[in-house]
């Protein structure tokens, strides 16, 4: 049933074009992302678990 109403929908067969070029473009946008950041932004990021407050604040500061 759902075939034959997907079937008689004009232009239905560009919608997984259009959503493949689309979650594509969001995952190469996020690498993208991921390497402008740089590798030391999540290791300190990584760090946070482990520090206290007063080395935090004193990060912020300066």
């Amino acid at each position: 049933m759902y075939k034959e109403v997907l079937r008689s929908i004009e232009g239905v067969g560009i919608f997984p074009s259009i959503s493949l070029i689309l979650f594509l473009g969001f995952f190469v946008l996020l690498i993208i992302h991921l390497i402008r950041k740089g590798r030391s932004h999540y290791e300190d990021a990584a760090q946070l678990p482990l520090t206290s407050d007063d080395e935090i604040e004193n990060y912020k500061n300066g």
